[in-house]
């Protein structure tokens, strides 16, 4: 898959923390997008967003991975830049699941799981949805796009003329267009998944020029200097994990969120990001501006930790990996997109 690059400026205003002007530089075959002289405020652009958005400010040389972490998380290799992007407050919770599958079904999309509210279905609208595939979730984020009058990014042709709407169980579907291996317009506005190194960046962001450690849980505050683990105390302020759920989801933003105001980043469900599973390197596609990870694959990958893992799992460069059309009571999902 070839991609163009998509260029951002920020500007800096005392009533908007950052303003977004942006214009395709080029397109090379999978992407397309028109060009704005006028530069629009990300705030103002995701205000009337069904869904609660927070603006990310982009970044250059971005440090991913953690060899603390070690594994799957190393080596530790630096993203060239990230462009600025807008990411989902909470994970996807039942009740905004519910409302764009309701609307979806009546515009000719099939999901192949019908997603429960919580752990076992026996939660809120307000907990997260799990039991989804990575089929579902993006194909939830095409229909999300078109409630929202935005453009899908998820396409069955290389001509970006018919969004991908169709989820099923079982089965590799990695020819071009088919639901494992959408053609994906990029530089579309509407709702997608977050890629790796976006979510790793938002995760362990602080202030733009200080970052969480990647093993840390995201939203971490050391309030035991004496030592320079992540206590148990520590790990239950921010995050639903093995230790303090109960065995069970909890209802999104009921723990501490990090500095960009994103909560349940760590803990609660596994969250599924575009990425295929692939083995870092210091070399491309890992250090690509905007990388989307390699090109082909076989399993997706999930991140930050869930309600039934461990301590470890919390840790915001840690990295799991399952077939896209795998779910879990423990996988959900949340949305980002370019405003």
């Amino acid at each position: 898959m070839r991609k163009s690059i998509f260029v951002c400026g920020l500007v800096a205003t005392v009533s908007n923390p950052w303003l977004l002007s942006c214009k395709n530089s080029g397109d090379a075959g999978t992407t397309t997008g028109g060009t704005s002289s006028t530069p629009v405020s990300c705030a103002a652009a995701v205000a009337s967003d069904s869904l609660t958005m927070v603006c990310v400010p982009g970044t250059t040389n971005f440090s991913m991975g953690s060899a603390a972490v070690g594994g799957a998380a190393i080596p530790v290799h630096t993203v060239a830049s990230i462009t600025a992007f807008a990411m989902a407050k909470y994970e996807v919770k039942y009740a905004d699941w519910l409302t764009v599958k309701t609307y979806a079904t009546g515009n000719g999309y099939t999901f192949a799981n019908p997603g429960i509210q919580g752990n076992s279905g026996g939660g809120t609208n307000q907990h997260p949805v799990t039991t989804v595939n990575w089929r579902d979730a993006i194909v939830w984020c095409n229909a999300a796009s078109q409630k929202d009058g935005l453009t899908p990014v998820y396409y069955t042709d290389s001509g970006f003329t018919t969004p991908l709407k169709t989820s099923t169980n079982g089965g590799s579907a990695t020819a071009a267009g088919q639901e494992d291996n959408p053609y994906v317009k990029w530089s579309a506005n509407g709702y997608r998944l977050p890629t790796e190194a976006e979510w790793e960046y938002a995760a362990r962001y602080i202030d733009g020029t200080t970052f969480m450690r990647g093993d840390a849980p995201s939203g971490w505050q050391d309030n035991n200097t004496a030592n320079a683990t992540v206590d148990t105390a520590e790990n239950n302020a921010v995050a639903w994990y093995t230790t303090n759920s109960g065995a069970a989801t909890h209802p999104v933003g009921t723990a501490l969120g990090n500095a960009l105001g994103l909560f349940d980043m760590s803990g609660n469900v596994d969250e599924w990001v575009w990425d295929w599973v692939g083995t870092y390197t210091t070399a491309t596609p890992y250090i690509d501006a905007d990388s989307q990870g390699p090109t082909t694959g076989i399993r997706r990958v999930l991140r930050g930790g869930s309600w039934p893992g461990a301590a470890a799992d919390l840790r915001s460069s840690g990295r799991i990996n399952y077939f896209p059309y795998d779910e879990a009571s423990s996988f959900g999902f949340r949305p980002v997109r370019r405003p």
